[in-house]
């Protein structure tokens, strides 16, 4: 076993076959521990037993048998005894002598029986606080020492990934303890801490303890040495920082260790995982361990024990003998080179004696930092200790000094490895925080010491800097102290009087500064900055000081709200008081200050990264004299322009971020970045300023705050060139070596580009250059040399042409954008649907050509794997040596050839081409590669010019794609559809092939934004003459809007079925940034473009951007009249705005007309107020809540709240409703708000129209006083909103969300005035608000559609009030959440979903707990009280008094009219089941007194269901039986039924049943193996021939799978309302003929058993074999315990929709029996509590890591070869859950599946209301085992030998 002889690559094996100890002895040792474990339990808690304080609350396994790590030979095991008798670690110290007295009587009764394969042997008890002995193999070659050891549970019981308390630490600290001397109190924690790590990491740690046993095994006894735990520790650290995989080599992982054994005089290991330096007690106490002689090495779970013990133990002996052993086998490659050891930061490099990567050892850093992420690890080195001249860094100038990291540092950032770059900044970049804190006093001290001694005293302070912005480095940083003296009365004075007060306020400092901050002293460095006084704060520690510069400065901008832009007048006056390049940059301080410290934390770090690297080049520019470097404000300002154009997440890539910062600074010559966060083009002054600042030279970087100040100027070409070698170093390399990707950023940024500017804009950074192009078309021509000549040379298929497409082709490519489409065309397609069918295995062969071909030809590919069964592209990545700077991507596609040979000029395609298309296609252009050549035609004519507008709506949409698409918010339109309206708007607006580029974009912009009456088409290759293209175009033109065809392929819509919505709100966006804004700031003007027509189209009165009406009803093309759908009246007005919207034609139609895929359409066309009118009351709306707040003097107006409709967003077009709710002073409760006379509301009205008046608001509304009312409406043409203004009491204050003694006020003040319900709910009207407005606008569109749905309703009944309809929006809302979640949904979906809940409405209960909860006693009565009363309840979020379903809503005659939508909505062909599965009221909101009623109404299904399932099922038996093998040699031995349907637990909403059919060919299980897939096939055949004889209907479900276990298809008859699921599951008959009440003979088993074992079989692979067993065994279950396996099943389909995208959930089954075994164990009654049982199997479920849990009644422990297989089946991991019918399914699974996702949501819901009784008191756990053990079930084992580390909660 020597381990200096073993090959580096046989160390694996050494440790598998010769470490590990043997299972034999494991399992004995187990055993053994297990019996001991349950005799201390059973005897210490036994009345009477050996004592009445030993009470034994639980026991852990550590030490290194527990954590894993047990070495064969010897190892050691820890058994913690947790005693009830110890309350404190004192109880512990002075009562565990008396206790081990007692526990020796334990263990010597307990030693009586023999332990089979184990001897016991009892040493001499030297180790104090401990009982030890040691169990011993029967060979003698292995042997435990065990150790009992009793402690102080301080911990109590542990949740997974929850540290303990701080207060458990606090604790110990205080009790005087020595250093680990209360270790075994954590010893759940530590073996926590090793136990969960990879297998491979524990066999790395077996090497490194074996090699410590056989190099030192004498030394041990001579001399102290480290404990073998510090190396477990050290191992476990070099494997974090160097590696951090499951799978490494040993070699590198043990080099890697014993490089850091010989580096121990510089280690300081510790994690964070248990506790931190968060609470100032143990961050004290950790400090102080720091600092002790190294190593430091602390123990994960217990701060005081310091295992690396410096002072204690003999390092260097190890060291010494980790330093000799590097040439030996084990460390050498089979090469001969030696193994590499990990890098990391922390770890020594190889070939190198010191680290990788330095860090400074002074007092500041040698203590850890407070911001530590709480898992993280630190280690640190003394023996590498540079030291740097501090420089001070000029406040707004470029800064030369490095950091305090120098020189020496800075360079090893080149070293530093990408993934490590996190931790570098943290360990050596951040600012230390106790001189973070000391100069924060300080700089507090001088505030103080102005405002008290100086003359001029500053009006306020602002502190900036680096240090203000958060962005300072470790050691040295600068400040500044702005202070705003109101001596300076405009920027003139500042200049004339700064000078004076300077030198005021230095002889003010001098004198009263006396060093008030221990530790920080004061000086005047040399003052070389005009205008401020610059003192220097120096730090005791080295290397460390802050520069504080203080500024005398007028107080321009003033005190500003959040959020809130200077004036422009604040500008216009620095503009006229010739500031210029900063001269006046202190007055904005404060804007620099914010813009910078509001950011990421992350973001910071890279600032700092920057700022560090920038520091390096400043100081070799300080050797080397040359012109000044840009001020590092200006990288900073870089860094946050990068991250916003790039990236924008908080979480990003380091590296990447570092890449994009070097790769700006290499672009110098062309930076433009500049912010509109404080100023923008608005205003005149500013727009002409910032115009002639872009006209500039580069680079221009101008300050966010202070539009005078290029921070971008000064000598960049240092920078550039130190940026290009940097970006070759390790910091800038992936793994593989090969760069980081940067970010996709420019240097300048389109919409703010001057409109001038486009052309160079383009071809500055668009257009690609000659030698890239070169490139990208060497590649392609290599590519399709290869399809042409070597694709398919040994083959029949003959390739006919090959066509380059794409933007290459094209000539639109975008630079450094290198991908291609190439289309090749093949003899083997004969027609479109060959096509179809045939790609697959055509791009399988290019595939495998290419990649024969490759070597040869000297290039490499890169296959991109498809989503698709049958793909239609084959996509790759080509790069080669010779040929290409980088990879070029490639997508190759083959097609029919239609078109045969098209030469220059040739006549359009003949009509019979597409002919053939129209009758083969299925979906919008499937084969429009076929057309590639026209397509490529169409765009390649084109002028030059109009190619770069292409290429700059391209790039405008790539940017919104890319940074502005919400995740999972559909698709945007295809790329080419842009492309296509760029051409249409060019040949549109008038055909110059020199335009204007600014005019042309802004076109496009105008067109998208205008994208429901897009009509766009050509008849250039494709025309109306042809009778079948003339109906097909017909048909395609009618279609909803946008409609965009491909000019070359007439099924292609471009427009359709694509998120256009969203693109047009950034086209929005875009018209009025300066890429579209002319000089003196008016918009571009568009060209005059139709909105629809086609080339060749000439109607009449057609809409043009600029003028005239939108198309009429019909277009013309070539003399035939289309009917198209009549588009919206109204003019647009182009350049000047939108146009008002008309009322359109018969809008008012019944909804119920509307086709489904229509209804979306139907909103957005007919029920959402159109844009401009929005706006317009908008304005109006803003201005009248403004005179409302001015009322005075009475009432006093607080603050004015949006309410109704109009403040949720869902308010209808023509009329809808609002309300402004006044919170007025004098009302101070409740119970005022009914003492309101009528006389405030004539106050009010009167007030606001002279308000109104004097703002100047004369038309747009009216002021009426009706009823007692005072009513708002605010109208323009098309639009009327009435607002009802109503008086409130500001129930809420200040408050964002309401405390519960709101809602006790509430009840109360309802009680003294007898108020109704909900009368005081206009008091919360801003919850409500707040409360819609988290959900998405489709969602809101839903609502409109049922709102005026209700409205239909209302007239129709004649009733003519003007309801908002809030229950049906609650409504709405509760069945999105329900039943879908998604932001995209469709919408007649949710439609039947609502109707159908209202058809339901007397068992409708909605109410949410967002703002209240049941955990008020005032509140929970109240809701119970609601949830007692008569249905439908939906409670209003914000108010729970208030009923809102009783407001006005006939629920009898709506449930009615929603039966009769539905029924049209099946009429029209809609399926009738396509709704969301949403019951009328939701589980978790239903008390636990109501589940048996909540089962009965909605999870039972009735008995006609049941009928009709049974019907069909039997209907498919009987073909089995009689029909299916009747004329084949097969015969069916039986037929039975499985599945929920037969084992009674079927729920209302699901039809499906599992039939297992017995033929007489399977007559194995390898057969059924084998044979299955052929009998699956056969059934199928029959059943599609038997069909046709009946009156069945079938529908198979493809499966995916060659050889399928399964048949599933849905069957719809006469006899069945709908249709049902069947799986029909072929089966070998291994149970034969079961009688009743018999059990399964032993060699059953047997031979299943024999064939897991010797197979790769997943365990239950056979199960279908055992269906009656399974059946019978939940079969004979009560009727009541079905129906707690039917809400479970409801539970856990809730959860698989919400969690399936998350990971594989457990089988449904393994619910179904952990229901069963928690009603036999903790019940076993027939009548029970329903919620009690539902809370004990979700507790179960949250204790999966412990569960094992198996069956006797139909296998047991009585046979052998049963009883071995069982015991290795219950030790495997946990979960354990086996099949009662098949011992080799375990539907536990281990962690197979994701059992942590289902305990997190029952987690959840043991917090919900179904966890209460009905008086809200929590509902009773049933005492439950997690744990059924061989004793439990009598199979006469140890009871107790089973059960693993974790502890048995009973």
């Amino acid at each position: 076993m020597d381990v200096y002889g073993t090959a580096a690559a046989a160390l694996d094996r050494l440790v598998t076959r010769r470490l590990q100890p043997p299972p034999e002895f494991v399992g004995a040792a187990r055993r053994a521990l297990g019996a001991l474990d349950a005799a201390l339990r059973e005897r210490g808690g036994r009345r009477g037993g050996a004592g009445p304080g030993l009470q034994v609350l639980k026991t852990v396994k550590e030490g290194s048998f527990g954590r894993g790590t047990a070495l064969r030979g010897g190892c050691d095991s820890e058994l913690v005894i947790f005693f009830g008798c110890f309350e404190s670690y004192e109880d512990q110290r002075g009562r565990r002598a008396e206790i081990l007295k007692e526990m020796q009587g334990l263990l010597d009764a307990w030693c009586r029986d023999r332990i089979l394969g184990l001897r016991l042997q009892f040493p001499e008890q030297n180790t104090p606080g401990v009982l030890w002995f040691q169990l011993v193999s029967e060979d003698l070659e292995n042997w435990m020492d065990v150790k009992l050891v009793p402690a102080f549970d301080a911990l109590g019981t542990l949740s997974p990934g929850i540290k303990p308390k701080p207060e458990v630490y606090a604790t110990l600290l205080n009790s005087g303890c020595q250093g680990g001397e209360h270790a075994a109190c954590f010893a759940e924690l530590r073996r926590n801490f090793v136990n969960t790590r990879p297998v491979k990491l524990k066999n790395l740690i077996l090497l490194v303890k074996h090699w410590f046993r056989q190099a030192f095994q004498e030394e041990a006894q001579s001399r102290p040495l480290p404990p073998v735990y510090a190396l477990e520790l050290l191992t476990i650290f070099a494997w974090e920082r160097g590696c951090g995989k499951d799978a490494f080599s040993l070699a590198q992982g043990f080099r890697s260790v014993l490089g850091l054994i010989q580096q121990y005089q510089g280690l300081r290991v510790f994690w964070t995982v248990n506790y931190s330096l968060e609470d100032p007690t143990v961050g004290d106490f950790l400090r102080r361990q720091l600092e002790r002689p190294r190593p430091v090495i602390l123990d994960p779970a217990d701060p005081t024990w310091d295992v690396g013990s410096g002072t204690a133990w003999h390092w260097d002996v190890l060291a010494q003998e980790a330093r000799t052993c590097c040439h030996h086998p084990c460390f050498l490659e089979a090469a001969g080179s030696p193994v590499q050891p990990w890098e990391g930061l922390g770890l020594p490099r190889a070939e190198c004696s010191d680290l990788g990567h330095c860090v400074l050892r002074d007092s500041d850093q040698e203590t850890p930092e407070d911001s530590r992420s709480l898992d993280d690890t630190e280690c640190h080195w003394a023996g590498d200790s540079r030291t740097v001249s501090p420089a001070p860094e000029p406040a707004a100038a470029a800064s030369t000094a490095p950091s305090a990291l120098g020189a020496a540092s800075a360079s090893a950032l080149a070293q530093v490895p990408a993934r490590e770059l996190d931790r570098f900044i943290q360990d050596h970049l951040q600012p230390n925080p106790r001189l973070q804190e000391q100069a924060k006093r300080a700089i507090e001290v001088l505030q103080r010491c102005l405002h008290k001694n100086c003359t001029y005293r500053p009006s306020r302070v602002i502190k900036g800097g680096s240090f203000g912005r958060g962005t300072n480095l470790r050691g040295g940083c600068d400040a500044e102290l702005i202070l705003f003296l109101n001596c300076f009365t405009n920027f003139e004075d500042q200049e004339r009087h700064r000078g004076e007060i300077i030198k005021e306020i230095r002889t003010q400092l001098a004198s009263g500064w006396q060093d008030p901050v221990p530790g920080l002293r004061l000086t005047f460095p040399e003052q070389n900055t005009p205008g401020a006084l610059q003192v220097q704060l120096v730090s005791a520690a080295p290397e460390t000081w802050v520069n504080v510069s203080l500024l005398p400065a007028f107080d321009a901008v003033g005190q500003l709200g959040a959020d809130t832009k200077p004036q422009p007048q604040v500008y216009t006056a620095l503009f006229n008081s010739g500031g210029h390049d900063g001269k006046h940059a202190a007055c904005f301080a404060e804007l620099r200050r914010n813009f910078v410290n509001t950011r990421p934390a992350k973001l910071k770090n890279l600032i700092l990264l920057v700022k560090h690297w920038y520091h390096h080049v400043a100081a070799q520019n300080q050797e080397q004299p040359g012109p000044s470097l840009p001020p590092a404000y200006a990288l900073e300002l870089l860094t946050i322009f990068a991250w916003e154009q790039g990236c924008k997440n908080h979480s990003f890539n380091m590296a990447q971020g570092l890449r994009t910062v070097l790769g700006l600074v290499q672009q110098y010559q062309d930076l433009c970045v500049y912010w509109t966060d404080n100023y923008g083009t608005e205003d005149p002054a500013l727009r002409t300023h910032l115009l002639g600042q872009l006209r500039k030279p580069r680079p221009l970087i101008l300050d966010p705050a202070d539009p005078t100040w290029n921070v971008g100027q000064g000598s960049w070409e240092l920078l550039a060139q130190n940026a290009v070698a940097l970006e070759t170093q390790a910091c800038c390399m992936s793994g593989d070596r090969t760069p980081v990707s940067p970010w996709d950023v420019l240097p300048a940024l389109l919409h703010q580009t001057p409109a001038r500017d486009l052309d160079k804009f383009i071809s500055r950074f668009l257009q690609p250059n000659r030698h890239f192009l070169a490139q990208v078309n060497k590649a392609v021509n290599t590519i399709c040399s290869f399809l042409r000549e070597n694709c398919f040379r040994n083959s029949p298929i003959k390739v006919l042409k090959v066509v380059k497409g794409g933007s290459s082709a094209k000539g639109t490519a975008l630079r450094g954008r290198s991908d291609a489409d190439i289309v090749v065309f093949l003899s083997c397609f004969t027609q479109f649907t060959e096509q179809g069918n045939k790609r697959a295995e055509i791009i399988s062969e290019i595939r495998a050509q290419l990649e024969a071909c490759q070597q040869e030809q000297q290039f490499e590919v890169k296959f991109e794997i498809s989503k698709w069964e049958n793909p239609r592209v084959l996509s790759f990545s080509l790069t080669s040596q010779t040929m290409l700077d980088h990879s070029v991507d490639f997508d190759v596609l083959p097609a029919f050839d239609a078109l045969g040979q098209l030469g220059a000029g040739s006549r359009p395609p003949h009509a019979q081409v597409y002919r053939d298309l129209i009758r083969s296609y299925h979906c919008a252009g499937e084969f429009s590669t076929c057309f590639t050549e026209l397509q490529r035609d169409f765009i390649v004519s084109r002028p030059t010019k109009l190619k770069s507008l292409i290429r700059l709506v391209k790039y405008w949409y790539r940017q919104v794609q890319g940074h502005k698409m919400p995740k999972g918010k559909g698709s945007l339109p295809p790329q080419h559809g842009l492309e296509l309206l760029t051409v249409y708007a060019w040949e549109q607006g008038g055909q110059d092939p020199q335009f204007g580029m600014a005019e042309g974009f802004r076109t496009v912009l105008e067109l998208i934004t205008q994208y429901r009456q897009l009509r766009v088409y050509w008849t250039v290759n494709y025309s109306a003459e042809d009778e079948t293209i003339r109906d097909f175009l017909r048909q395609q033109l009618q279609k909803p809007r946008p409609i965009i065809l491909d000019p070359a392929d007439p099924t292609g819509n471009l427009g359709h079925s694509a998120r256009w919505d969203l693109l047009a709100k950034e086209a929005e966006d875009s018209m009025s940034a300066l890429c579209c804004t002319d000089r003196d700031g008016t918009a571009i003007r568009p060209w005059p473009v139709r909105l629809a027509a086609g080339s060749g189209a000439e109607a009449a009165g057609q809409a043009r951007l600029s003028f005239g009406p939108r198309a009429a009803a019909g277009a013309e093309l070539r003399g035939l009249r289309f009917p198209f759908p009549p588009a919206q009246s109204g003019a647009v007005r182009g350049a000047q705005g939108r146009g008002q919207q008309g009322a359109m034609g018969n809008w008012e139609s019944q909804v119920s007309s509307v086709p489904a895929p229509q209804l979306g359409e139907f909103v957005q066309s007919h029920l959402k107020p159109s844009e401009p009118c929005r706006k317009q009351i908008e304005l109006t709306v803003e201005t009248i809540c403004a005179a409302l707040k001015e009322i005075q003097p009475f009432p006093v107006v607080q603050s004015v709240a949006m309410g109704g409709s109009y403040s949720r967003e869902t308010i209808l077009r023509n009329h809808s409703d609002g309300t402004f709710v006044l919170f007025l002073d004098h009302l101070a409760k409740f119970q005022d708000q009914k003492k309101i006379q009528q006389e405030i509301l004539d106050i009010i009205g009167q007030q606001l129209k002279t308000r109104l008046l004097a703002l100047g608001l004369t038309d747009g509304y009216q002021i009426l006083r009706l009823g007692g009312e005072l009513n708002i409406e605010v109208s323009t043409r098309w639009q009327t909103v009435s607002f009802k203004v109503l008086p409130a009491f500001n129930a809420l204050g200040f408050s964002e969300n309401p405390s519960p003694w709101i809602y006790r006020d509430l009840k109360r003040a309802m009680d003294e005035t007898s108020a109704y319900p909900g009368e005081f709910s206009v008091c919360f009207e801003e919850l409500r608000k707040k409360f819609f407005s988290k959900y998405p606008r489709k969602l809101k569109d839903l609502i409109l559609l049922i709102k005026y749905w209700y409205q239909q309703c209302q007239k129709k009944w004649g009733i003519s009030s003007l309801f908002s309809g809030y229950a049906l929006e609650l409504l709405t809302v509760y069945a999105w959440e329900q039943g879908c979640g998604a932001e995209d949904f469709d919408m007649a979906q949710g439609v039947r979903t609502v109707l159908g809940l209202i058809e339901q409405k007397d068992l409708l209960c909605v109410y949410w707990t967002v703002n209240y909860d049941f955990e008020d006693e005032t509140v929970r009565n109240v809701l119970l009280q609601q949830l007692r009363s008569q249905r439908p309840v939906i409670l209003d979020p914000a108010d729970p008094t208030n009923n809102v379903s009783r407001q006005g809503i006939s629920w009898p005659r709506l449930k009615e009219e929603a039966g009769l939508w539905l029924s049209s909505l099946k009429q029209s062909g809609e399926a009738p089941r396509l709704s969301w599965n949403v019951l009328p009221a939701p589980l978790f909101m239903t008390p636990g007194h109501l589940l048996d009623k909540f089962i009965k109404d909605f999870l039972q299904p009735n008995k006609d269901f049941l009928d009709q399932l049974h019907r069909a099922v039997d209907d498919i038996c009987t073909f089995l039986k009689e029909d299916c093998f009747r004329h084949s040699t097969t015969k069916v031995q039986k037929v039975i039924k499985g599945g929920s349907a037969a084992k009674g637990t079927t729920l209302k909403t699901g039809s499906d049943a599992d039939l297992v059919v017995f033929p007489s060919t399977l007559q194995s299980y390898t057969s059924q193996r084998n044979e299955r897939g052929r009998v699956v096939q056969e059934i199928r055949r029959q059943l599609e021939v038997w069909q046709q004889k009946t009156q069945f209907e079938v529908t198979f479900e493809m499966s995916k799978w060659k050889a399928p276990r399964v048949l599933s298809f849905s069957l719809k008859s006469k006899n069945v309302n709908e249709s049902v699921d069947f799986d029909v599951l072929p089966a070998f008959n291994a149970l034969g003929q079961l009688h009743s009440g018999s059990t399964p003979r032993p060699q059953v088993y047997a031979g299943l058993i024999d064939l897991y074992k010797s197979s790769d079989l997943q365990g239950g692979e056979f199960s279908t074999c055992f269906t009656e067993l399974q059946r019978n065994f939940i079969l004979s279950r009560p009727a009541k315990l079905k129906n707690l396996i039917r809400l479970m099943k409801h539970w856990y389909k809730q959860c698989e929709r919400k969690l399936k995208s998350k990971g594989s959930l457990p089988p449904k089954y393994a619910l179904e029996l952990l229901t069963v075994y928690a009603w036999e164990q903790g019940s076993g009654s027939e009548s029970f509590d329903t919620a009690e049982g539902f809370r004990t199997v979700l507790d179960l479920v949250t204790k999966y890591q412990q569960l094992c849990i198996f069956w006797n009644v139909n296998y047991n422990f009585e046979d052998e070869t049963m009883r071995t297989f069982l015991l290795t089946q219950i030790q495997k991991t946990r979960p354990v859950i086996l099949d009662p019918a098949d011992p080799t399914g375990d539907v536990g699974g281990g962690d197979r599946w994701c059992w942590h996702l289902l305990a997190k949501e029952a987690r959840q819901w043991l917090s919900s209301l179904c966890m209460r009784d009905g008086a809200g008191n929590p509902v009773q756990l049933w005492n439950v085992p997690t744990v059924q053990t061989p004793g439990s079930c009598g199979a006469g084992l140890y009871p107790a030998v089973w059960v693993r580390s974790h502890s048995i909660q009973r």
